[in-house]
């Protein structure tokens, strides 16, 4: 009986001594645990993913401006969509466009996104005729930091449902209210806002 007694015990001690380093082996090594306690800290410091313009909407909005201009017999257009840096996605010009527009396009989408104006015309409309000077110092200083800025209708802000910005379109060669019909049309044609909140410079 003694003997018995023993060997229970020796057997429960082995499977302890067994299952040990199971247990240990289970838990976090330093290296994870460390690994761990870094991102969870870098976490705190780190902003959410903002939604992000895609190229294929970008480009389904350029060749939307450019089906309006032709349906509507407008001159032909220059079109440029940038993302919420700044960064241009898709240019496109239509063949009998001068060489000017694509380089006003560009501006009147800088022009909005820089200043997060909901439209070119609504800067034009906030500076002219009263601020001129300010408006001036404003496209000065865009131009030294190559933000050109063209403060006539054509450009539009882009946000999404929840109001966040996506980015820009600025549409440039027919006249400046039919370059902001395009806008618009560009627009539309990817389900984004164009008639943000109340916004200043």
């Amino acid at each position: 009986m003694r003997t018995l007694h023993v060997l229970t015990l020796a057997l429960l001690a082995a499977a302890g001594a067994s299952s040990a380093p199971e247990a240990k082996g289970a838990a976090l090594c330093p290296d994870e645990r460390a690994s761990g306690r870094s991102s969870a800290k870098a976490a705190g410091w780190l902003a959410p993913a903002a939604p992000a313009l895609t190229l294929a909407a970008a480009d389904e909005m350029a060749s939307a401006a450019i089906r309006e201009a032709e349906e509507r017999g407008f001159f032909d257009i220059s079109v440029t969509v940038i993302d919420a840096s700044g960064r241009v996605l898709v240019a496109k010009t239509m063949t009998g466009c001068p060489s000017l527009p694509p380089r006003i396009a560009l501006a009147k989408a800088m022009a909005c996104l820089s200043t997060h104006a909901p439209s070119s015309r609504a800067l034009r409309d906030k500076y002219l005729p009263d601020r001129a000077p300010q408006l001036l110092a404003m496209t000065v200083i865009g131009a030294e930091s190559q933000l050109p800025l063209s403060a006539v209708p054509g450009g539009l802000l882009l946000r999404d449902a929840s109001t966040n910005i996506v980015g820009a379109v600025g549409v440039s060669g027919a006249s400046a209210d039919e370059d902001e019909e395009c806008a618009i049309a560009a627009a539309r044609a990817v389900g984004l806002s164009t008639n943000p909140p109340g916004w200043s410079v």
